[in-house]
């Protein structure tokens, strides 16, 4: 049986303190092209920080930041990992149903998170929390197949272990090609911002066989299997990168940013 859409957007605080490592970062690149447009000490509503991800980088820069994070678990080690910038501020509330003062933010953020905000609500919400102006980014990492060599192949080859295992989260056949979110589109509809700029960058990680479960640990789909089954998919996993592929893996990522301006009411 298929985990609900909410059961999963909840299920990461479950993960909460290995998130922060196991997960891939974003690059500084990203908070480069958000400072050319909105440059510190600008405010910023976050949404789904999780454990302070990329909270971190922009308190860093020096922007005053408040998140909103719906996990208790999360939003602990979130404050913890930001107990040293004071211009941040976590609050433990879903945003579905928390309300930001209206027009009192510079940029509206959200990394790897926006997904799970319904579109009929996060992007009036976002409108009314931004000056004039203000700045929409929403960026995500995903991982993605690789055209050739290792990465191709341990990709195609743990497609046979999910299929098995736990066919309920098994990538269709034949399968569709990965293009993340679709925001554009989305923010297009809502009719409350301007022309949308999509930038993308390509990555390459190695993971031995511990920090590639750690990994995938993080996700969603993946935690809320039934226990007996998440374990016997992982032990598969474990075997196939210590036997077929010598106890590391090299996996890609693309991070993909899109912005965009508020529009006049």
């Amino acid at each position: 049986m298929t985990a609900s859409r909410d059961d999963r957007r909840r299920s990461f605080d479950a993960a909460a303190e290995s998130y922060a490592t196991a997960r891939p970062g974003y690059p500084e690149a990203v908070f480069d092209e958000i400072a050319e447009r909105v440059s510190p000490p600008a405010s910023v509503l976050e949404v789904g920080p999780g454990p302070g991800f990329a909270t971190v980088t922009l308190a860093k820069r020096g922007y005053r930041v408040v998140a909103v994070e719906l996990g208790e678990n999360l939003a602990r080690v979130a404050r913890r990992r930001l107990a040293a910038y004071p211009s941040v501020q976590v609050v433990r509330a879903d945003f579905h149903e928390w309300e930001p003062e209206p027009g009192t933010f510079d940029m509206f953020f959200s990394a790897s998170a926006f997904h799970w905000i319904e579109p009929e609500i996060g992007y009036p919400k976002a409108h009314r929390a931004l000056r004039p102006g203000g700045l929409l980014a929403l960026v995500w990492n995903h991982a993605t197949p690789g055209r050739r060599g290792e990465p191709r192949r341990f990709w195609e080859e743990t497609d046979a272990l999910y299929r098995h295992y736990a066919p309920s989260i098994a990538r269709p056949e034949p399968r569709p090609r990965w293009r993340g979110p679709y925001p554009r589109r989305e923010i297009a509809a809502s009719g409350l911002f301007g022309p949308v700029e999509r930038l993308t960058w390509r990555r390459s990680r190695r993971y031995d066989a511990d920090a590639y479960l750690a990994l995938v640990g993080t996700y969603s789909d993946h935690l809320t299997l039934p226990a007996e089954q998440r374990n016997a998919l992982f032990a598969a996993l474990r075997t196939l990168i210590d036997e077929r592929f010598a106890g590391q893996v090299r996996r890609e990522h693309e991070t993909v940013l899109y912005l965009a301006r508020r529009a006049a009411d």
